[in-house]
């Protein structure tokens, strides 16, 4: 098993469950960032810059028109080994905010809402949720029905775990969709391996966003369908992890100004 990269994807022969695939990620360490965080200016959501230290303690114009979850400037951030490697480009670009980093490598969505129970802990306003890249389906969307279900299922689990911990507002970043065109030449094997899942898990997150109001998708499926992003077919590149971090905080702001009271 190569540092850095996605263990091979494991396929279970059973009687009863045929093909299902479960991914193994692993992650490289990351060296954490300063608590410092991200930066919303006096003159709204602007991104952080070389002076937004000075900025830290500058307010947001107008601010009793902003939505409650934005005015502390504090996320949860919940992470597998894809958003593990965007969490430094996601700090940076709000430098006052306090962005606390909640996961690991391989993490799924039913484990991540179990541990935040068990761990008890309140969350940020403002959560954003990388996971649904470990997850299990069948190929050629065989018993679709069934997985999707359980997919939905410790999905709505999650966000009410979230929300009953304080979140109000969640943004879940979509999965990419590797192709041939998007990955390098030494990582096409693996699209064999996982990738065609993926939009399996962006078809429920859709569907989940549309049935929530607290609920936002940031577009990763949509910005990252272009090469240069990524080492391997989903783990970020320096490029990829600025562009994801933009992706996030875009989604967060667009839902601010949607949400801003005009009175």
């Amino acid at each position: 098993m190569g540092s850095g990269r996605t263990q091979q994807a494991q396929t279970y022969n059973r009687p009863l469950v045929r093909r299902i695939v479960l991914i193994v990620t692993v992650a490289s360490c990351l060296t954490p960032a300063s608590s410092a965080d991200g930066v919303t200016t006096s003159g709204g959501l602007a991104d952080g810059g070389p002076t937004a230290a000075q900025n830290c303690r500058s307010r947001l114009s107008h601010r009793s028109e902003w939505p409650g979850w934005l005015r502390p400037r504090r996320a949860t951030v919940l992470v597998d080994s894809v958003l593990l490697g965007g969490v430094r480009a996601l700090r940076s670009r709000r430098r006052c905010w306090r962005v606390g980093i909640i996961g690991r490598p391989a993490l799924m969505v039913g484990i991540a809402d179990r541990e935040l129970r068990q761990r008890g802990r309140p969350v940020a306003r403002l959560v954003v949720v990388g996971l649904g890249y470990n997850s299990l389906w069948e190929r050629g969307r065989r018993r679709y029905g069934l997985w999707a279900r359980r997919f939905d299922s410790e999905a709505r689990k999650l966000l009410g775990t979230l929300r009953a911990l304080g979140a109000r507002q969640v943004v879940w970043v979509t999965l990419r969709e590797p192709t041939w065109r998007t990955v390098p030449p030494q990582a096409r094997g693996e699209l064999g391996q996982y990738s065609w899942y993926f939009p399996y898990v962006n078809e429920r997150l859709r569907r989940l966003d549309r049935r929530r109001d607290d609920l936002v998708l940031a577009n990763w499926a949509r910005a990252s369908a272009r090469p240069g992003l990524t080492y391997d077919s989903i783990h970020l590149n320096t490029t990829g992890a600025s562009l994801m971090a933009r992706t996030i905080w875009g989604a967060v702001s667009r839902a601010a100004r949607r949400q801003r009271s005009t009175g």
